[in-house]
């Protein structure tokens, strides 16, 4: 964990068990780091949704899309990239082309419906690679 993510000792939170910043807080007998950041109990006690809440479950992200329009006609190729670049900002969409920043699954998923939409099999579309990671440690990374 990057060393300004907040860890949480809420012990009585019902979603302890579900959160990350919980999981993180029990592992900390591996933690070799001096400091690390911690969530105030008494801000965050009985809130629920609890603000701090991060879940504890990893995403598969994807990087590169060299190959989606590979199966793609070329009277038809102007048009499905402009429906996969509505999915982002321009600049965005060259950040994922150069494989800069990771494709959420979300964005996946748009990527597949507007391909789909024009007729092509969304289902048949292979990013470059994948990696399986927890959305929050994936902000951190983009932001460095």
């Amino acid at each position: 964990m990057d060393y300004n993510y907040a860890h949480c000792a809420g012990t009585n939170c019902p979603k302890a068990n579900q959160c990350l910043r919980h999981t993180a807080y029990t592992l900390l007998h591996t933690n070799t780091r001096e400091y690390f950041t911690v969530t105030n109990p008494q801000v965050i006690t009985g809130r629920q949704p609890c603000p701090a809440y991060d879940a504890d479950r990893k995403e598969r992200f994807a990087w590169g899309i060299s190959h989606i329009y590979d199966n793609v006609r070329a009277a038809d190729l102007h048009r499905v990239k402009q429906e996969v670049m509505s999915c982002f900002s321009t600049s965005l969409y060259y950040h994922i082309k150069q494989q800069r920043r990771a494709i959420t699954e979300k964005e996946q998923s748009c990527i597949r419906s507007a391909i789909t939409d024009m007729g092509y099999d969304g289902n048949l579309i292979e990013f470059d690679r994948y990696e399986e990671q927890y959305p929050t440690l994936m902000r951190i990374a983009r932001q460095k």
